[in-house]
């Protein structure tokens, strides 16, 4: 019998993988005490492989079982010319934390980032999130601090729609 390889492998996700994925996002949802995720297998499916795509998915894998997940979308700026790839998800299974699939996500992330001639890679950081926030600091990633994230949601949404 050979023996496991522990290294983190990482792909592009695929249909068939919108089960798991969405399985990861509801734990995601649940450590960072959110509401469980309005999301199922069909409209992750369509949202992130039919025609009119939202997201591209990475997939960490060791040993062939899918243990995290990042989600990327792109964006620019009008007013610095820039490309930026922001960064939805990123979550690794709780059982598979410091098995380097974290970093390897992050890694794959900062590629697809070169390769789309990006600027750099945004994401929020639930502030009371101090395991994500020491990962993200041993990349070395900096909180930006003048940056207010907003948002217009539900009835104000409709207000000003």
């Amino acid at each position: 019998m050979s023996e496991s390889n522990r290294t983190p492998y990482i792909r592009t996700a695929v249909p068939s993988d919108a089960e798991v994925v969405v399985a990861m996002a509801a734990e995601l949802a649940a450590a960072v005490e959110d509401p469980t995720p309005d999301l199922d297998v069909a409209r992750f499916v369509r949202d992130g492989f039919g025609p009119d795509r939202w997201f591209e998915c990475l997939v960490g894998e060791i040993d062939g079982e899918p243990v995290g997940f990042a989600l990327i979308c792109r964006g620019f700026e009008a007013h610095t010319g820039k490309r930026r790839l922001w960064l939805g998800d990123l979550y690794v299974r709780t059982a598979a934390r410091r098995s380097g699939a974290g970093r390897a996500l992050m890694a794959a992330v900062a590629s697809r980032a070169i390769d789309l001639d990006c600027e750099a890679v945004y994401w929020e950081l639930w502030r009371p999130n101090t395991l994500g926030r020491a990962f993200y600091e041993r990349l070395d990633a900096e909180e930006t601090g003048d940056l207010a994230v907003m948002r217009l949601a539900g009835d104000r949404l409709a207000a000003v729609a």
